[in-house]
C-alpha cells in the first residue's frame, strides 16, 4: 500500500468515527404528515417553564416527509411537533433513537410513533388524558346550561368521578413507570388553567415520588429543579389555606406566636389567653401604621383594666431601629419583632398582605374580627369583654 493511500484511509477511518460519535449524540426523527393545506410544521424544545421552537419547515397539500436531526443530552427531552393553527404532539427522545412520527393534520391525536419507547409511554398518557378533558369540557357545558338542581348535582358527580378515574389511571402509569420522565407529564396534566389533575395536599407524595426519581439520575435537570421548586410553593400555598381557614373559624385554634420583646425575653401569644386581645402588625417607619398606634394608645387606655391586651409585632427588619421607637413612643402594650431580614413568620401564617392590619382574638384564643378601626374596634371590644 503506497503512502498516500494510507493517508486517505486514515482521513476516512477518523472521518467515520468522527461521524459515528457525533451520531450518537443525536435523535433522528422522521415525520411523514398527511395536510389537507399548505401549512408550517414546528419542531420545538420542551423546557420545564416554556417551548422553544428550533426548527420548522413548510410543508405542501398531501403527504410529506420531513427529517429533523436534533443534538440530544443524557437526559431525556420533551419535544413538541405542531402546525399552525393546530394541536400539537409530544414525544420523549432519548440519545441514538430513530424515531417516525405519522400523522394527519386533522386527527392529530390519532397519531402513531414508533422508534422510541418513551414517545409511546407519553401517547398513552396523552390518548387517555384526551378522553376525560373532553368529558371534563362536555360536564362543564351541561353543568352551566341547566337550571335544574338535581341533575346538576348528577352531573357534579359524574364530574368527580371522571377526574378520580382520570387519576386513578395516571397513578398506576406513574407506579409502572418509575423512573420515566414521561411522569414529570403525568402529574403536570391539566383540565383547563385552574384545574389540575395533581396539586391537592393529597397528591403531595406522589408529586415527591415523582421528582425524588428525577432527581437521582438528574440531580442538575431544569425539571429536577422546577419539580422541586414548585412542591415547595404548594407546600406553602396549601398552608396558608390551611391558616385562612383556620383564622375564618372562631371554633380552631389560633396559630402560636413566640417572638422576643425589646428586652430579648419571649412573649407567647398563647399566654394571654383568658383576656381579649388585639394581634396587630406594623412597621415603625409607615405613616398609616403610626397613626393608627396613636388611635390605639386611646383605645389601650380604655380598655386595659377590663381583661384587654395588645400583641404588637412589628414586621421591620432591624430591631435595633424598632427598639428605638418603641421607647420613643413610649408603647405601653406587648411590642415583639423577629428581626428576620427574610420576612417576618409572623405574617406569613396569618396572611398578612397590607400594614396596618390586626386581629381581635376572644378570650378562648378565637378570631372574632379582622381589621376593625375606630368605633367598630371599640364596640368589638366591648362586647368581647361583657
Amino acid at each position: 500500500m503506497n503512502k498516500s493511500l494510507s493517508i486517505a484511509l486514515t482521513i476516512l477511518s477518523l472521518l467515520i468515527i468522527g461521524t459515528s460519535c457525533s451520531n450518537k449524540d443525536k435523535i433522528v426523527l422522521n415525520v411523514k404528515v398527511n395536510s389537507h393545506n399548505k401549512n408550517t410544521l414546528y419542531l420545538a424544545r420542551i423546557d420545564f417553564k416554556q417551548a422553544v421552537i428550533i426548527d420548522s419547515v413548510k410543508i405542501s397539500k398531501g403527504d410529506n416527509s420531513k427529517k429533523f436531526r436534533i443534538e440530544q443530552g443524557d437526559e431525556p427531552t420533551f419535544y413538541g411537533i405542531s402546525v399552525k393553527n393546530g394541536g400539537t404532539i409530544t414525544i420523549l427522545a432519548e440519545k441514538e433513537e430513530n424515531i417516525t412520527l405519522t400523522f394527519d393534520t386533522q386527527r392529530m391525536l390519532d397519531y402513531k410513533v414508533t422508534g422510541s419507547l418513551g414517545s409511546e409511554k407519553v401517547q398513552a398518557l396523552s390518548v387517555e388524558f384526551a378522553k376525560s378533558k373532553q368529558k371534563v369540557d362536555d360536564l362543564s357545558k351541561r353543568y352551566v346550561a341547566t337550571e335544574n338542581e338535581q341533575e346538576k348535582d348528577a352531573i357534579r358527580k359524574e364530574f368527580d368521578s371522571t377526574i378520580a378515574e382520570q387519576k386513578e389511571f395516571s397513578l398506576k402509569f406513574i407506579k409502572e413507570n418509575h423512573m420515566s420522565k414521561a411522569n414529570i407529564m403525568a402529574i403536570y396534566q391539566k383540565y383547563n388553567d385552574n384545574l389540575y389533575l395533581f396539586g391537592t395536599a393529597g397528591d403531595l407524595i406522589t408529586m415527591k415520588t415523582v421528582a425524588s426519581a428525577w432527581l437521582a439520575q438528574y440531580p442538575e435537570s431544569e425539571y429536577t429543579k422546577g419539580m422541586v421548586a414548585e412542591i415547595k410553593n404548594i407546600e406553602q400555598r396549601l398552608k396558608n389555606e390551611q391558616i385562612k381557614e383556620m383564622i375564618a373559624s372562631s371554633e380552631i385554634t389560633i396559630p402560636e406566636l413566640d417572638i422576643p420583646n425589646k428586652d430579648g425575653v419571649n412573649v407567647k401569644l398563647s399566654s394571654l389567653k383568658g383576656k381579649v386581645v388585639l394581634l396587630d402588625f406594623w412597621i415603625t417607619g409607615n405613616t398609616g401604621c403610626l397613626l393608627d398606634n396613636r388611635e390605639l394608645m386611646e383605645v389601650y387606655s380604655e380598655f386595659k383594666g377590663k381583661g384587654f391586651e395588645v400583641y404588637q409585632v412589628a414586621l421591620d427588619n432591624n430591631r435595633e431601629e424598632w427598639i428605638n421607637a418603641v421607647e420613643s413612643a413610649n408603647i405601653p402594650w406587648i411590642s415583639v419583632c423577629e428581626g428576620n431580614p427574610n420576612g417576618s413568620y409572623a405574617a406569613k401564617i396569618y396572611n398578612v398582605s397590607q400594614i396596618p392590619a390586626n386581629y381581635l382574638i376572644n378570650r378562648d384564643q378565637s378570631i372574632i374580627g379582622k381589621n376593625l378601626y375606630g368605633q367598630n374596634l371599640r364596640k368589638a371590644i366591648a362586647n368581647a369583654l361583657k
